[in-house]
């Protein structure tokens, strides 16, 4: 009888551990850093951030939205953290950043070969119109908020770029990977380019919902992910989505 009551203790006592090691992590597609496929939702920085989860012992539950729904349900609370967001200023006080990036990438403007248009600053942009992604803000606060050209938002990236296509927008402005990565996937990658000079360049985080609980989690999670881009497999799952590091930048590898 004892036996059987120690046995019931420890499997309520793993019940609670695995409740109290929870994480539902949200996302925008984000392909290939994090995306759906076949049902199925995986992505390099996704991958990563579960491997460093599961080595500190927490279960991780993910699910996909628009950005904007994102923000809103870690800022409430109704997940528990956000993959992939840049530490911009207004984001500061509503989520707790982790003290690691998960990756590093430039955000570029996207135009069709056909209708070239120059770009070394924004005054090059006046009274274009250039195609954006909702809740965005690109770490740029003079594009955010320039009325000189016009910003004009689409549901997904490849409606942004197809769009791009059908001369709907003069420019779109993406993460260089991302672009790269869904141009192949719509098989147009030979029909549109993008501008070597930058608009932006961002780290990109794992961020909580801010409140106490999460202030541990947030730091070993930092300390773990450090230690985990030392390591065979984290080289391995870069290869594994065609991703390669230039000076801490990652990019596309040309296939």
């Amino acid at each position: 009888m004892k036996l059987f009551s120690l046995t019931i203790l420890l499997w309520l006592m793993a019940c609670m551990n695995v409740q109290a090691g929870s994480v539902h992590i949200v996302s925008e597609d984000w392909p290939p850093f994090i995306y759906a496929e076949d049902g199925e939702i995986k992505g390099a920085d996704k991958d990563i951030t579960e491997q460093v989860l599961n080595q500190l012992g927490y279960q991780v539950t993910w699910q996909l939205m628009p950005w904007r729904r994102v923000l809103h349900d870690v800022a409430t609370g109704a997940a528990d953290a956000i993959l992939d967001i840049a530490p911009h200023e207004d984001h500061q006080d509503t989520y707790l950043f982790t003290g690691e990036p998960l990756s590093s990438h430039e955000t570029v403007l996207f135009h069709d070969l056909r209708r070239p248009f120059a770009f070394n600053d924004l005054g090059d942009l006046n009274g274009l119109v250039i195609g954006v992604s909702p809740g965005y803000l690109y770490n740029n606060p003079e594009f955010i908020g320039s009325d000189a050209f016009f910003r004009e938002p689409a549901p997904s990236f490849e409606a942004n770029l197809q769009k791009l296509l059908r001369g709907r927008v003069d420019l779109v402005a993406m993460s260089r990977p991302v672009g790269i990565y869904t141009s192949r996937t719509l098989g147009i990658e030979n029909q549109i380019s993008f501008h070597q000079q930058p608009l932006s360049s961002s780290d990109f985080y794992l961020a909580f919902h801010r409140a106490e609980k999460w202030q541990d989690p947030s730091e070993q999670f930092s300390r773990a992910l450090r230690e985990f881009k030392k390591t065979k497999q984290y080289h391995e799952i870069l290869q594994e989505y065609g991703l390669q590091s230039d000076d801490g930048f990652l990019s596309l590898a040309t296939p």
